[in-house]
């Protein structure tokens, strides 16, 4: 009945399609089918999927997780909802976001012992005032596992869109420290694209250093090249 009363109140519409759509959802059932989603039934870790793996041959994370390409629609949402904090779009991507995490882990039933959401310096945090990679990520990853907050961002970068591979790679040399002792733990780690796994391979680096066993990086997009 409260569900009836918000939707006739508050009506909401399919991102894709415009059609109407329960106030909790971004997308309608048939939208949500009928994108193009990587299927975990065939390659359980995308580092096996031999396009994806020639894309990014330098992964010293031990898993890659990611819900489809950086393409349309996907690419549209992100950037509204990162540098414009269009709300509306975060609904369609957690209910991706949840069905691809749903088929990964029916594929690979071990947990992580932790999930890492990748941190901002706190002056881009300040400047921009949201981290739109927790506001997506977070309420999905604590039915799963624990949050933890020991990988800090001790160094400003240069905006990682504005650099060549290589420069990607010294931008964040250092960029992250654990503050924990992370010995024999698995840790994912979240970020909202891979665009060459430079931030990635940075912070993978960090965990590693401080005792982490495996390390696995979840993404919700990859940049094809």
């Amino acid at each position: 009945m409260k569900q009836t009363v918000l939707n006739w109140l508050f009506p909401s519409y399919c991102v894709q399609c415009q059609s109407p759509i329960t106030a909790n959802l971004g997308l309608c059932s048939f939208c949500l089918e009928d994108l193009p989603l990587f299927d975990f039934t065939a390659h359980k870790n995308l580092l096996h999927r031999p396009d994806i793996v020639e894309m990014f041959p330098n992964c010293e994370f031990d898993i890659l997780f990611a819900c489809a390409f950086y393409q349309t629609p996907f690419e549209h949402w992100l950037k509204r909802l990162k540098f414009n904090n269009q709300i509306h779009y975060k609904k369609a991507l957690q209910q991706i976001i949840e069905k691809q995490l749903k088929q990964f882990f029916e594929q690979s039933p071990t947990l992580p012992d932790f999930f890492i959401i990748l941190p901002l310096h706190k002056s881009r945090f300040v400047t921009r005032g949201f981290n739109q990679v927790s506001q997506v990520w977070q309420p999905l990853l604590i039915k799963v596992a624990p949050l933890n907050n020991s990988l800090i961002r001790n160094k400003k970068t240069q905006a990682q869109s504005e650099l060549s591979k290589a420069k990607r790679v010294k931008n964040l040399k250092n960029a992250f420290v654990c503050t924990q002792d992370m010995g024999g733990k698995t840790i994912a780690i979240i970020d909202d694209v891979m665009t060459t796994g430079a931030t990635l391979n940075a912070a993978t680096q960090a965990l590693k250093q401080a005792g982490a066993k495996h390390v696995w990086a979840f993404t919700t997009c990859l940049t094809p090249l």
